[in-house]
């Protein structure tokens, strides 16, 4: 089935892309992909993440289509519900005691072995007490509400331990605002936080805070501490550079991938709960950022115009990995914007080459800050479905590469956000389709509802349990069916 297109343009076929993701579902994945061991959950998002953009919930039924529909026989889903709960289970298996979730099995350790242990004060030492990453714990929140459905999108995402994870997640801030990836109990006690300073943190700390905190008020059941916002904020500003773009730091070279992450994390930050759009009115991100009018023209300027290689050159140079397609012009009179070019690809930093997956930090950057008349549509598409959409379905990382998860998703991920037909609408800001921000708010609601009535219960468990001890010496029997409560 392919979408349709303009006379002459290319189409996006997805019933092959389809074909492609069931096989990368199903089938064990090539060697290459032995080194992403420690990565399983990023590579379960890309999947089942480009299966959600590839089948969008039909349209509601209107009284010129009931009919239709009444005579089709339903397609059955590519992921069933049974196949779900199990991908569901998965996930879950991956949470670690201690909050967060780990991203491969081999990093989980069986829960008695946290027996004894108190989170909180990190006592008595656990010398093996497995490693939950932030990434992998963004992934399974995503997973969750991506693998569940209208139906079941209240419980998304019950079996996460809020509490725990929102607390993990504040241990990971360092004093200067930013976010590590790890926390490492030290002998003798204390927390080290490794994984360097990264700006895709900083983002996936303001995305699991969106999704699991919530609006709960301090004293009320379930109520965690936040993380440093303000300093948050003042650290992802700081880091804006001389010429406009994001980094590590001032001083650093500014990424694209940076770029988003730091755009994305401040929107984040005072987005609303619900019924939120991606590039709603965020005051920290168009009142914070020194510099909008450099960054917008740095972003734009990573687009450029792809050239097909030259056979005739000399293609010996062993320090060069990267495919020749710049247009470079002869002299820098020749140098031009024209808005007809036939492809244009982005690139993530001066002086480098197209790439799919830069097509989609630029161009969610850009739609984050609500530029997307700045993506040149139809030369990006373009340049996606004839250079970089391989014939087995997916996408590579350059023209003539085979696909791979990562570009294979993201080529479809921005392809969503400029409008694709037969696409799922994409939400650029937490990188799934809005459906599934729907089911979120829906799970968080769910989460927070949960922890309320627990708490309730805990009271009214408690008042009766008192009462009962003050007319026997021992507990009844009926008391702790009811409550569930064994006193002391």
């Amino acid at each position: 089935m392919a979408a349709e297109a303009a006379p002459g343009e290319p189409s996006l076929d997805i019933e092959r892309h389809l074909k492609y993701w069931k096989m990368c579902l199903r089938s064990p994945l090539p060697h290459a992909y032995l080194s992403n061991e420690g990565n399983r959950m990023a590579l379960a998002y890309f999947i089942i993440n480009s299966i959600s953009i590839l089948t969008p919930s039909p349209p509601p039924l209107t009284s010129e289509t009931d009919s239709a529909v009444a005579n089709k026989p339903p397609t059955p889903p590519l992921i069933g519900p049974e196949e779900r709960r199990a991908l569901r289970q998965w996930v879950l298996s991956h949470q670690h005691a201690a909050g967060g979730f780990c991203g491969t099995s081999s990093l989980v350790f069986p829960l008695r072995d946290y027996e004894e242990w108190d989170f909180e004060a990190g006592a008595p030492t656990q010398e093996h007490s497995g490693l939950a990453n932030i990434a992998a714990t963004l992934f399974a929140l995503q997973l969750l509400a991506l693998l569940a459905d209208d139906d079941t999108a209240d419980s998304a995402f019950s079996g996460v331990d809020r509490v725990r994870t929102l607390r993990w997640l504040r241990r990971l801030q360092r004093g200067d605002g930013s976010f590590g990836e790890v926390l490492r109990l030290l002998p003798g006690g204390g927390w080290f936080i490794g994984g360097g300073y990264d700006m895709r943190y900083c983002y996936i700390a303001t995305a699991v805070r969106w999704m699991l905190r919530g609006d709960m008020k301090a004293g009320e059941p379930g109520w965690v501490d936040d993380f440093d916002t303000a300093g948050l904020a003042r650290y992802i500003l700081t880091s804006q550079t001389y010429d406009g773009g994001f980094a590590g730091s001032s001083q650093d070279e500014p990424h694209a991938g940076y770029a988003y992450c730091a755009i994305g994390a401040l929107s984040l930050l005072d987005r609303p709960l619900e019924n939120s759009e991606a590039s709603h009115p965020s005051t920290i991100l168009h009142s914070g950022i020194r510099d909008m009018p450099g960054l917008i023209h740095w972003l734009a300027s990573r687009q450029f115009v792809y050239l097909e290689p030259d056979s005739s050159a000399d293609d010996d140079d062993e320090d060069d990995d990267d495919p020749v397609n710049f247009l470079l012009p002869k002299t820098l009179s020749d140098l031009s914007l024209d808005e007809n070019l036939h492809y244009a690809g982005f690139n993530g930093r001066c002086n480098k080459v197209a790439d799919t997956c830069y097509c989609w930090w630029v161009g969610g950057a850009l739609a984050n800050l609500g530029r997307e008349e700045l993506l040149p549509r139809e030369p990006s598409r373009r340049f996606l479905l004839e250079k970089m959409q391989h014939r087995i379905g997916g996408f590579g990382k350059y023209p003539g590469s085979p696909p791979d998860l990562y570009h294979a998703c993201f080529g479809l991920a921005i392809l969503a956000v400029m409008g694709e037909p037969g696409l799922s609408p994409f939400d650029s800001s937490l990188a799934v389709p809005v459906e599934t921000v729907r089911r979120i708010e829906r799970a968080r609601r769910g989460l927070l509802r949960t922890a309320s009535e627990e708490g309730k219960a805990g009271t009214l468990g408690g008042e009766l349990v008192s009462m009962g001890l003050t007319l026997s010496d021992k507990t009844p029997e009926w008391l702790v069916g009811v409550t569930g409560v064994v006193p002391p």
